[in-house]
This record gives structure tokens, C-alpha cells and sequence, in this order.
């Protein structure tokens, strides 16, 4: 008789709905899933919610031993969270993120995790994987994009018997391009929605959302068959989750003439496509891009142009799908 399998320690970092969400869906399965978050009302909380995961409150309690560990917080926290896991850092463990957002300089969450930690194998999740249909234990689709094959199939390991389809991609830049952009995309389509420009502006201002991702990402080194597929379309795909919720909330109330602390200030929550846009449009400048649709929120978040001004300027303008 065979001895029994060791169970796949997975940590992780967080404690919001994507954590809580992957938690939950792994628990069951044949994965030892441990969990740090923050703060203690965050803890207690995922206690009550995660009968099958293990609650820590130190972090290098839920580290230790962890063979996969998820950075489960936004972009804008990725580099103080990084250097704070990256004392416990070992150099065979992989780190994913699913950080749809980007830091100074228009610095990817991997370079981010690189820049703080000894870790080489990084995974990137993209495409449409959300924390809300992830609860209801639903068929999920996912891209995972990784420069190590051990990544992926370290991941798919962990998810063999979890709702989660992971579709496998080199493009680690692309991934993350696109599911950046998205955010900035879903201001503008905020905007629109509260000015009524009607469905077919919007879905043109989403289109040009992409075309921008596509520029921006294949000139960072992306492939541009990455935005035809599940990480680029798939992010277009109408959905009602929770990040995309508050980037369309601040991109409708930018529209009704709030300024963009006012509108950050009203919304709960990291509206990551606010620092997405100013930061793309440094790159765009510097590396020679026409970014319509970018451009274009930023005049808004900047008060440079009004919503309905920037936005049908846009529209005003041809599509490039074929470059």
C-alpha cells in the first residue's frame, strides 16, 4: 500500500475577496491552505468564513513550509507587502499575484515581487477570474502566465480538483498590461454610463481601451496575440465584480463634475486604474504611443477636459485594430 500524499501547503497574503474567494475554494481540496491578513477584524472575520483554512496572525506562521504563495493585495501595496514576505522569502517557492493595477514608473507586480524578494518563479492570474463567481463555485476560466512551466504546473496541481480552468501563457507582461488597462477602460465606461451615450460609445471606448493595452503592452515586450485572447477580450466581457464596480462608480462620478479625490473619497475600496492611466500615459509619452482612450481619462482625472468632451473626442476618432 502506497503512503498517503502530502497535502500542497499554500500561504496566503490578504484578506480581501480574492483571498477569501481562493481560500474558500481550496480549502476543500486536497490543498493545506494557511492565510495572513493585516488586521485582526479581517482575521476574526475569515475565521467565521473559513472553517477549512488556517488563520494566522503572524505572517511567517502562514509562510513557513508554503510550497505556492498568493500576493493577494492590490498594486499599490505589492512593493511594502513584497519586502515584508521577502525576509521569509525562499528561493524554490512560487509567488503568484493577481494585482490588476501598476506602481511607479509603470512597474509591473512582478517586477515589484522581484525587486523585493530572492523569487524568480512568478505567476501572474489574469483574464476572468473574480472573486464573486469564484465563491459560488462556479466553472471559472483563468489565464496564468508564467516564464517557468514549473509555475503552471505547480498551479494547476493546486486547482486540479477546485471549478478553477487555468489556460497557461508566456506572455507575463501581456497578462498584465491588459488586465491594467482594464481598469483605466471601466473609468471611461463609467463616464459613459452616466452621461448615457448609449451601449454601442461604450462598447467603442472599451474597444479603444484595448487597442491602447495592445500598444502599451507589446511595446513593454507583450505579445499581441495576448489581447485577442482570454487576458485581453476576456477582460471586456461584461461583469459585475467588485473592482470593476468601483472603477465604474468613480468614472460616473467624475462625469457628474466631482474632482478625483472627491470621487476616491466617495468610493470603498483601491481604484487602481486611476494610478493605471497617469502612469501609461508617462510611458506613452516617453515611448512615442497614441493612447485615445487613456489620454483621454487623464485629461478628466487631471480636469484638463470634461467627461463628455474627452470621451467623444475618442469617439470621434478610427479604431486601429489592424496595427
Amino acid at each position: 500500500m502506497s503512503a498517503p500524499k502530502t497535502p500542497l501547503k499554500m500561504a496566503i497574503v490578504g484578506g480581501g475577496p480574492l483571498a477569501r474567494a481562493i481560500a474558500y475554494i481550496l480549502q476543500s481540496g486536497d490543498t493545506d491552505v494557511h492565510l495572513w491578513a493585516r488586521s485582526e477584524d479581517a482575521r476574526d472575520r475569515l475565521r467565521d468564513q473559513l472553517s477549512g483554512t488556517s488563520i494566522h496572525h503572524k505572517l511567517d506562521a502562514a509562510l513557513q513550509d508554503a510550497s505556492v504563495v498568493l500576493l493577494a493585495v492590490p498594486a499599490d501595496q505589492m512593493l511594502e507587502v513584497a519586502e515584508r514576505y521577502g525576509d521569509q522569502a525562499t528561493g524554490d517557492q512560487v509567488v503568484l499575484t493577481a494585482a490588476r493595477g501598476v506602481g511607479e514608473g509603470f512597474q509591473l507586480p512582478h517586477e515589484m515581487i522581484r525587486a523585493r524578494t530572492c523569487v524568480r518563479k512568478i505567476g501572474v492570474l489574469g483574464g476572468p477570474i473574480h472573486a464573486r463567481e469564484l465563491a459560488t463555485g462556479r466553472q471559472i476560466n483563468a489565464v496564468l502566465a508564467s516564464r517557468f512551466p514549473e509555475v503552471i504546473e505547480s498551479v494547476r496541481a493546486l486547482t486540479d480538483k477546485s471549478p478553477i480552468a487555468l489556460h497557461g501563457s508566456r506572455d507575463i507582461i501581456g497578462v498584465q498590461v491588459a488586465g491594467a488597462i482594464s481598469n483605466v477602460s471601466s473609468l471611461a465606461a463609467g463616464m459613459a454610463d452616466a452621461l448615457e451615450l448609449g451601449d454601442t460609445a461604450r462598447g467603442v471606448l472599451l474597444t479603444h481601451g484595448l487597442v491602447d493595452a495592445k500598444k502599451i503592452g507589446v511595446a513593454l515586450g507583450g505579445s499581441d496575440k495576448t489581447f485577442g485572447g482570454l487576458a485581453g477580450l476576456g477582460e471586456l466581457i461584461p461583469r459585475h465584480v467588485t473592482s470593476m464596480d468601483r472603477h465604474l462608480e468613480v468614472g460616473a462620478k467624475l462625469a457628474s463634475g466631482m474632482n478625483v479625490q472627491e470621487a476616491l473619497q466617495a468610493v470603498n475600496g483601491h481604484v487602481e486604474g486611476v494610478i493605471t492611466a497617469t502612469e501609461a500615459m508617462k510611458v506613452a509619452e516617453a515611448r512615442g504611443l497614441d493612447l485615445l482612450l487613456v489620454r483621454a481619462v487623464v485629461q478628466v482625472l487631471s480636469g484638463e477636459a470634461g467627461a463628455r468632451e474627452a470621451l467623444e473626442a475618442v469617439l470621434q476618432r478610427s479604431l486601429e485594430l489592424d496595427d
